[in-house]
């Protein structure tokens, strides 16, 4: 392919829903998308001068956990790449999934270090929804003529369906007439998980609770166990669900709860709208831009009872879970692929 054609340097490309079906969309346009390598070398010898850099999760380009010297080094070499990409002519691009790397308190020198490198350095800055748009400006002082504002793409069509309610209630091993809440996805400390059960015992509805993802701490894993044993009707599945998997736990779920402390964005309420399914989920980022009375509650996150009304509430609410769906698939991968390709050089 010529040297003066536009093409997409991802970082990352692979190991991602998110980053594949957006390249996807990307790719289908006829643009090339290759997984960049975070290496002086490698990008001394790849970049092209109208290549556009994209970055998603920035602190994987310098965090190293257990060095905070190490991390430094990383944080100095992320500014000689970045200096380097823009002297090479590239443009740099920022999606904020988030507004800081979550569970790294230990690490929040580092984080707002690589936000302020990030900010200054690209070219412009991605956000999912109006609502993160404001936090990203206010928060990290991203000027409106970097900021562009797109909506997180909806799952439909991405994930298996094929599975109704039914085969998938038998599956679990629920009854038909039983209200089943669901909490899906990676299962880590700023999640909620804790809130979440204990807002679900103070409940005095029927119905059962299911927590299904995967745990990379074996010290959290316990915890949330320890309070499952404590609690009746919630059930614990801590394992990875495979992708052909999903569709079992959104089709037999009535509704998804995200109990989350903290969020910029929720690739998994964009799961359960996808799928169908309305959400309980906390007042903050760009869930309120997706999440409205059609498609669930949004609750005060700093109301402590809040959690439990929601979760009693949502009983007595109908929702249509067709308008559900139909309101995720007007949320296209075409504005964010539009945005990347709409850069001028």
């Amino acid at each position: 392919m010529a040297g003066n054609t536009r093409r997409i340097v991802a970082f990352p490309l692979n190991g991602n829903v998110y980053t594949e079906t957006l390249y996807a969309e990307v790719q289908r346009r006829g643009v090339e998308v290759v997984e960049g390598l975070w290496l002086s070398g490698w990008l001394v010898r790849n970049l092209r001068r109208t290549d556009i850099i994209h970055i998603h999760w920035p602190s994987f380009l310098y965090s190293v956990p257990s060095s905070p010297v190490r991390t430094t080094v990383r944080l100095a070499r992320m500014i000689f790449l970045l200096a380097f990409a823009k002297l090479r002519g590239a443009k740099v691009v920022w999606t904020a999934h988030n507004l800081y790397p979550h569970d790294t308190a230990g690490e929040r020198w580092a984080d707002r270090l690589g936000r302020k490198i990030i900010v200054a350095f690209a070219d412009l800055v991605f956000v999912h929804g109006q609502s993160a748009g404001a936090i990203v400006a206010t928060e990290l002082g991203v000027h409106a003529s970097q900021l562009r504002v797109g909506h997180h793409g909806h799952w439909v069509d991405v994930y298996p369906n094929t599975i109704g309610r039914s085969a998938s209630r038998a599956r679990l091993h629920v009854d038909l007439d039983e209200y089943l809440y669901l909490y899906i996805g990676r299962c880590r400390p700023y999640k909620g998980l804790e809130s979440l059960i204990a807002a679900f015992a103070e409940t005095s509805v029927s119905g059962r609770l299911i927590i299904a993802g995967s745990f990379s701490s074996p010290q959290y894993l316990e915890t949330i166990r320890q309070l499952v044993a404590c609690t009746a009707r919630v059930e614990l599945v801590p394992q990875l669900i495979p992708d052909d998997e999903i569709q079992i736990y959104l089709n037999a779920a009535d509704c998804v709860v995200l109990p989350y402390r903290a969020v910029l964005t929720s690739g998994t309420a964009m799961l359960a709208l996808s799928f169908g399914r309305p959400v309980i989920a906390p007042n903050l980022g760009a869930i309120r831009d997706h999440v409205g009375p059609h498609s669930g509650i949004l609750y005060a996150a700093d109301v402590p009872q809040a959690l439990t009304e929601a979760l009693t509430a949502i009983r007595s609410l109908r929702f249509d879970e067709h308008a559900i769906k139909n309101q995720a698939l007007g949320l296209t991968w075409s504005r964010l692929a539009d945005m990347l390709l709409d850069i001028k050089d």
